[in-house]
């Protein structure tokens, strides 16, 4: 009898029990976050007037925002933002977080300081008294915490506050500033328990221990609440490897950030942080390395977005010591394979447990491929600036360059509406298990990992082989779909798949006349040669998240086959190999034809511990 003890996935979502149950989790929802009572008004001494130690913003919105222009998801609000209606709750959601501080204050003029201290004196004027919205926890957090981070340039006339008292008039002004932020750092301390779990909380911990180190009279309860919240968090989220328990590289950067933020005011005042702090710190500096590409911003895994590069050249600049990519994660599940400028990201890990999964994606084995000219191989990913209609799509494995079964996704997320609302968009049954292998040797580094996503309702898994050889100039591939040795296959007809390798924007791709292959040329420098032994190759259209406010058009390579549901993976029918060939430059050869592909394919081994067989590649045409 075959073994069938992995077979079955069990549903990951956890319903309430009782029509009474659903009832409290609604009630929860609806009741205001903050809490109830009279909040403290009176104003409290003098604020430490610590520069900030790691300010990201970005100094080309900053004219715009001087101008009270303000920019964000393809929308504009040239009005003061505090007396005219926001274009959207979205857009609304985002001023009220005053991200944008950032970029308003990347420019150190007095104009700079004067317009953000305007901007928030008439935020306390119209909103200081609070309602559900404002002072919902979450955007509370971001709030006090970009407001702290801040606040020597931001909210004080000369930078020292104690010389404000002495310009008439402007004393008031300033304390009902830092009477607000008291209000509010209670409201937040009040609210904890309504936070949505992740990454809020840290942001919650930082902006309370923040605004007790800032504080010089004694607010010492707000630090030592915000400092226990960040033990009991950093202890759950950061994982052993420096990864977020999210899986989602952009937001380990962010974690990253706010907390040597609050480690560099700590260390200003003499304030001694906690152990946990300092190892949250150490061991997400070298995974923030990890993600990065060859050209320095980040691959866009699990929600997450580029990141400018040089933001993360700063961030890992302001990190101890001179933090390092290495070259597995294993609690986080990535793979990093780097040589000679060539980096190579793949994902071997499951969706991150309950409820820590709201972004997760369906993507086992997805690769994410950089050369030194720039990102050539890529997922359609996501940032915060997109149109909330993309949030769920891009979650599903055809957006990321992995093969895709049936046209379906390993796993799924949630689709009754009602589960949603109660649980969130949560995965409902998981993509996996993944396992990874691999070996580096004096030829270069072989990888091979395999997913069981697609045998619960084929009897196939998916399994795919990467070697990059020292040079990084020869990256090759094999995708294959096989039944497990013992188990009995579930059916014996053939399934459509398709091999996807999503193309950055960047990139420019055409197609050989015999559709065998691809050049593909980076960002004008450099072209690269796409072969496969699969058939033949096609480009479709396809949609880039990561960056920007609008989706941006691109392209994807797609290799399409039927594989049979009772093979052993080394059938013609249900392996497909490939390769990405850098060219070196020359004249114009012959072009290639599919048989002279298949040849050149012929030597791409078939088990990760067989020697490759490399032999000098003939010089190639620069342009199709």
């Amino acid at each position: 009898m075959a073994n069938t003890s992995h077979i079955s996935l069990r549903s990951r979502v956890s319903t309430p029990r009782t029509a009474l149950d659903l009832a409290a989790q609604r009630i929860r929802d609806i009741l205001p976050s903050r809490p109830s009572g009279a909040l403290p008004t009176r104003a409290p001494g003098a604020f430490h007037p610590a520069k900030p130690s790691l300010s990201l913003g970005d100094a080309e919105k900053a004219a715009s925002l001087l101008a009270g222009q303000f920019h964000f998801a393809g929308q504009i609000l040239d009005v003061g933002p505090w007396t005219t209606a926001a274009p959207s709750r979205h857009f609304a959601d985002w001023l009220h977080r005053f991200a944008w501080l950032h970029d308003l204050l990347a420019v150190d003029s007095e104009a700079h300081h004067a317009k953000a201290r305007t901007l928030i004196d008439t935020w306390i004027e119209t909103y200081g008294r609070g309602n559900d919205f404002v002072f919902d926890a979450d955007r509370l957090s971001d709030r006090l915490f970009n407001w702290l981070a801040l606040w020597s340039p931001a909210l004080s006339v000369s930078g020292l506050e104690d010389s404000d008292m002495a310009r008439g008039g402007s004393g008031p002004v300033v304390e009902r500033r830092r009477a607000s932020v008291l209000r509010q750092l209670t409201a937040l301390r009040g609210s904890l328990k309504s936070l949505p779990p992740g990454l809020s909380r840290i942001t919650a911990g930082c902006a309370l221990a923040m605004g007790g180190a800032r504080m010089t009279d004694g607010k010492s309860q707000f630090l030592e609440r915000g400092l226990d919240l960040l033990d009991d968090e950093l202890l759950l989220q950061i994982l052993p490897d420096g990864g977020h328990i999210s899986r989602s590289p952009e937001v380990s950067a962010i974690a990253l950030r706010q907390l040597l933020t609050l480690d560099t005011l700590l260390a200003e005042r003499g304030l001694e942080g906690s152990r946990e702090l300092s190892r949250a710190i150490d061991r997400l500096a070298p995974m923030v390395a990890f993600f990065r590409r060859a050209g320095g911003e980040l691959a866009p895994f699990n929600g997450g977005g580029e990141m400018d590069a040089a933001d993360i050249v700063e961030l890992l600049r302001a990190a101890p010591g001179e933090p390092k990519a290495f070259g597995y994660g294993p609690h986080s599940g990535y793979q990093r394979l780097a040589a000679n400028g060539s980096v190579a990201l793949l994902d071997t890990g499951m969706a991150p447990p309950r409820p820590f999964d709201m972004g997760a994606h369906l993507a086992p084995l997805a690769m994410d491929l950089s050369t030194p000219e720039g990102p050539m191989i890529t997922a359609c990913g996501f940032n915060p600036e997109q149109p909330e209609i993309w949030r769920r799509p891009v979650r599903a494995a055809a957006a990321h360059s992995t093969l895709i079964l049936d046209n379906r996704s390993p796993g799924s997320l949630l689709m009754s509406e009602w589960k949603r609302r109660v649980v969130g968009d949560a995965v409902e049954f998981l993509a996996g298990p993944v396992k990874a292998t691999r070996k580096e040797q004096d030829s270069g580094i072989w990888l091979e990992c395999h997913h069981e996503g697609y045998f619960g309702s084929y009897g196939l898994s998916h399994r795919r082989r990467i070697f990059m050889p020292r040079d990084g100039h020869d990256i090759r591939g094999e995708d294959s779909l096989f039944a497990p040795m013992g188990s009995v296959p579930l059916r014996r007809d053939q399934v459509p798949f398709a091999i996807r390798f999503h193309v950055h924007p960047k990139v420019r791709v055409s197609l050989s006349q015999d559709q065998s292959s691809a050049l593909l040329v980076v960002d004008g420098k450099a072209g690269w040669r796409f072969r496969t032994d699969g058939g033949q190759v096609h480009l479709e259209d396809s949609v880039y998240l990561a960056k920007g406010s609008a989706p941006i058009k691109t392209q994807q390579i797609v290799i399409r086959g039927q594989a049979f549901c009772d093979s052993d993976g080394e059938s013609r029918s249900n392996r497909v190999r490939w390769s990405f060939r850098k060219l070196k430059p020359a004249d114009k050869g012959p072009r290639k034809t599919e048989a002279d592909t298949a040849a050149k394919l012929a030597d791409l081994p078939v088990a990760s511990n067989q020697a490759p067989d490399i032999k000098p590649e003939e010089t190639e045409a620069g342009t199709e």
